[in-house]
């Protein structure tokens, strides 16, 4: 997990995750750029799930080490960011102020449900809809790899078939393209839709509360909620995140361990708690 992601996650302070393969920064805490060091220019891309403080205030940090620091300057920085958002147009309007005489290479783009970002070769970055609170807009994001496969009248031919087909330049009739959902990020939000990331690789979701009676506002999922999405969902790698600090961690992990097993989940969990991912399945 530690070689594909890196992340910090404690709610309302600060929240950001990095897929190193994907060279994708999933929203911009305070403390991003310290901890990115040397690899601050590595990400292409920035997906804002929302405006909110803790998802947001790094992003200025950010920018500056790119710019001010030694390494590629140059680079661009894709920004996806939910279209009117209160927060994001604030971050904006600082930046405007404080490097008005600075010119950054950055592609602002203002994105709905639906919208989609060229991420890598073969590979999309999908705006998809979530519900968090009434008063800033929110998105999660999703990355969709196309791939090749047999249709399925072709499906029992042999290997040697196949390869038979390749040779006489008629292979690409016997192939269809398939979507897959390599990665995806719920950002702050109530449980998602499983539709929307049938069979995903890995899946980061909001997993503020341990029980649905501990929230008073239908903005946060619970746990429960994470491994009820990624169990239908066909997940293979579960990552919880935004676990609230009200609860005591030597209590809180081995109630996740209980509810995992409960939950009928096939897949590996783990839990993003500040800059740690705990593994909450058992190793094999």
């Amino acid at each position: 997990m530690q070689e594909t992601l890196r992340g910090f996650s404690r709610g309302m302070y600060s929240n950001w995750l990095w897929h190193r393969p994907l060279q994708l920064l999933i929203d911009a805490g305070e403390g991003l750029q310290i901890a990115l060091g040397s690899n601050v220019f590595s990400p292409s891309v920035l997906a804002i799930t929302h405006g909110h403080s803790d998802h947001v205030l790094g992003l200025p940090g950010l920018l500056a080490a790119r710019r001010f620091g030694k390494g590629a300057v140059d680079k661009p920085l894709t920004i996806v960011f939910p279209e009117g958002s209160v927060g994001v147009q604030a971050v904006r309007e600082y930046l405007g102020r404080a490097y008005a005489d600075v010119v950054f290479p950055l592609n602002w783009i203002a994105a709905a449900p639906g919208t989609s970002t060229p991420i890598g070769k073969n590979k999309q970055l999908e705006a998809i809809t979530v519900r968090h609170t009434s008063n800033e807009v929110a998105l999660g994001y999703r990355v969709v790899e196309t791939r090749k496969r047999l249709k399925p009248a072709f499906a029992s031919m042999t290997q040697a078939d196949i390869e038979a087909a390749a040779r006489q330049g008629t292979r690409d009739d016997l192939l269809e393209d398939v979507r897959h959902v390599v990665f995806a990020h719920s950002g702050d939000a109530m449980p998602i839709d499983p539709a929307l990331v049938t069979d995903a690789d890995v899946l980061v979701h909001d997993a503020t509360f341990l029980n649905e009676p501990d929230r008073r506002e239908p903005i946060h999922a619970t746990t429960e909620e994470a491994l009820d999405v990624a169990t239908r969902a066909n997940v293979k790698t579960l990552v919880l995140y935004h676990l609230s600090i009200r609860y005591d961690r030597a209590t809180a992990l081995p109630a996740l361990r209980a509810q995992v097993a409960k939950s009928g989940f096939a897949g590996e969990c783990w839990l993003l708690d500040e800059d740690s991912f705990v593994k909450i399945t058992k190793n094999e």
